[in-house]
């Protein structure tokens, strides 16, 4: 019988990923570990888990395996992924009252690796102050020193920022302390377009930054990117963490298909807000459902979105919106599904002088996008191997007078005292005028 399994044969020195038709043989297995949402995040627990070969791990994902897709893989046409709805579940908020009741999209990642599938490829930390402020929150042990070994653990750096060598000579193969060498996820810095914005906040008076990762990201940096220079090709979860162990008879991913509840131990003889075991996941495959059963533990990886929208379906969440909904409550916790906390964007765009090359290029010149697609397919560069590179962090009085200032934070006291703001929410604003 063929499966829905993800597996890799190895012939003739070549590894070929093969994809069936069939959920059932999935779902006949009982693993130790069941990781729903094969992601960022999803397939490196899988990963992770799965190096000792006495433990079975299965991964339940929607999305398909795009492998050696040229719009996932090619760094320049990123900004092809997101709206795309055979790449995103295309999800919306709500109307939003303080931009004018707009509805913005939330791009997802619907694929095998998730949103690595579809993201820009920067790597990038915020400072050491942030991560600290974490622990402030009531987490032991989840700050800056805590978190760095496991940050450099996921990195694979490659060569060495072009800042640093056209500004001091760095050694080309010279790696700071901060950036991991020996993870799965290849690091890298972009060699092409870096230089435009390096002289335009030099002229406002912004510093280079020679190693942002090292806690203080202040100034003008080259951010760390994504991307595989040998092959000149995006580094995601699905091209590292499944295709480098894919092999393992333990790692079993199954993609296609749609988690729907979280099953559980006596769940309709238990106590109210009694503890729950959860015994398997259900999920659906060409329209047909499944249960797939676990020994030790369900581990819940879908995303901002659909995590807390698993639990609910499973009976944990906010009682009222359960009953409302239909389901039968299990544990009333009404944080599932709130405090959602997103970036801020405010996209700028400039005019540039003459002569400045950007991406547009490659739409308004067919000669240069087709010279640039032949120096991509014979040595993996140039300006299809271009992704995300320099970002900058700058102190607010770098573009506001103090009055400004003092009235931003005034502003803020003022938010945090309201009615309309959780309690977690005011502890996280005051962490942020920390330093």
């Amino acid at each position: 019988m063929k499966t829905d399994i993800i597996w890799v044969l190895p012939w003739v020195g070549v590894v070929i990923a093969v994809q069936s038709t069939n959920g059932a043989d999935f779902s006949s297995q009982v693993f130790d570990y069941i990781v729903v949402g094969g992601g960022t995040a999803g397939l490196a627990v899988a990963a992770r888990l799965s190096d000792d070969p006495k433990v079975t791990v299965g991964v339940i994902e929607a999305g398909p395996y795009y492998e050696s897709d040229p719009l996932i893989d090619t760094p320049a046409l990123a900004g092809q992924l997101q709206g795309n709805a055979k790449y995103d579940w295309m999800f919306e908020s709500v109307p939003q009252t303080h931009v004018n009741n707009r509805v913005l999209p939330m791009p997802r990642g619907k694929a095998l690796g998730g949103s690595s599938a579809i993201n820009l490829m920067a790597l990038d930390r915020a400072s050491k102050i942030e991560y600290d402020a974490w622990e402030k929150l009531g987490n032991p042990n989840w700050n800056w020193n805590g978190l760095l070994p496991y940050m450099k653990a996921a990195e694979h750096f490659t060569g060495v920022d072009p800042f640093r060598v056209n500004s001091t000579g760095a050694n080309p193969n010279e790696i700071f302390p901060s950036q991991g060498t020996e993870g799965t996820i290849a690091a890298s810095f972009n060699m092409i377009l870096y230089h435009h914005s390096e002289k335009a906040m030099a002229n406002r008076g912004v510093f280079i930054n020679f190693d942002p990762d090292s806690g203080d990201p202040f100034g003008l940096y080259n951010s760390a990117t994504a991307v595989n220079r040998t092959t000149g090709t995006r580094s995601y979860a699905a091209n590292t963490y499944f295709a480098y162990n894919s092999a393992r008879a333990n790692f079993v991913v199954l993609t296609g298909a749609q988690a729907t509840k979280i099953e559980f131990k006596d769940s309709t003889t238990r106590k109210p807000n009694g503890k729950l075991t959860a015994t398997g996941v259900s999920f659906v495959y060409n329209s047909t459902m499944y249960t797939v059963k676990v020994k030790k533990e369900v581990i819940l990886s879908a995303g901002t979105f659909q995590t807390p929208q698993l639990l609910e379906l499973s009976g944990i969440g906010n009682t009222t919106i359960l009953r409302q909904n239909g389901i039968t409550p299990l544990v009333d916790l009404p944080g599932v599904g709130e405090n959602l906390q997103d970036h801020l964007l405010v996209p700028t765009t400039y005019e540039l002088k003459p002569g400045m090359t950007t991406l547009d290029i490659l739409r308004n010149d067919a000669n240069y996008a087709g010279a640039a697609q032949a120096q991509y397919a014979a040595t993996h560069d140039g300006i299809y191997s271009y992704s995300t590179s320099t970002l900058s962090f700058i102190n607010l009085d770098y573009i506001a007078t103090s009055d400004e200032l003092s009235n931003m934070l005034a502003r803020l006291d003022g938010e945090v005292t309201t009615d309309k703001v959780t309690a977690l929410q005011t502890r996280n604003m005051k962490s942020k005028k920390i330093g």
